[in-house]
């Protein structure tokens, strides 16, 4: 049974090297209890009766989770995956997700952003991954969409936050028509119309 005042940490991913990588992350911290690991919903059942604070979930896994809503209610999910494209992250927005992780993200990132998810806030660690090297002309996801470049996926992350377009060109060192110009292009790939409609997705993520 977890101590008393300490959130419990769930991992669910079918690679049994990275649930252990990840909740060796997380022994001995002093706010998290390290309730397992498993490689499938269907696998919940063998671990402790507690349902966790908080997992981070394989991407490919978020199907089998919002199929057994009554296990997971109240459980913030934080999605890992392999793909970064905007029809991922809004999938896992829409779906009240309270994060997304690419693989990319550093193990000290992951530590203070689930740390953030048990604290009520949101965490998006978009990444950057292999694709994103190939000239711009190739990089187009499995629909069609162009993807996001390196510059628009640090300006959805701070979207995400809820950054103002003044607060996102200090911590660039842009100017806000630039800020400007590339939120309008996020917004276009992301199929959203704007903030408003962005952020009434992430109502259900606090």
């Amino acid at each position: 049974m977890a101590e008393k005042g300490r959130c419990g940490l769930l991992v669910l991913h079918s690679s049994p090297l990275i649930r252990k990588a990840i909740l060796d992350l997380f022994r001995g911290d002093p706010g998290v209890t390290v309730l397992g690991g498993c490689p499938h919903p269907t696998a919940v059942g063998s671990l402790p009766a507690r349902r966790p604070d908080v997992a981070l979930v394989e991407y490919e896994q978020w199907q089998g989770v919002l199929g057994n809503l009554a296990y997971w209610s109240g459980t913030r999910v934080v999605l890992y995956s392999r793909d970064n494209t905007p029809r991922s992250v809004v999938n896992c927005i829409r779906g009240g997700a309270a994060g997304f992780v690419h693989e990319s993200c550093p193990p000290e990132s992951i530590v203070k952003g689930l740390h953030d998810v048990l604290s009520g806030r949101s965490f998006w660690h978009l990444g950057v991954d292999e694709s994103e090297r190939a000239p711009a002309a190739q990089r187009v996801d499995t629909g069609g969409q162009w993807k996001l470049s390196g510059r628009e996926e640090e300006i959805l992350g701070l979207l995400l936050r809820r950054r103002s377009n003044e607060e996102i060109a200090h911590e660039l060192c842009l100017t806000q028509q630039t800020v400007k110009n590339y939120a309008s292009r996020v917004f276009h790939k992301v199929g959203v119309s704007g903030r408003k409609e962005l952020f009434r997705m992430l109502r259900h993520c606090g």
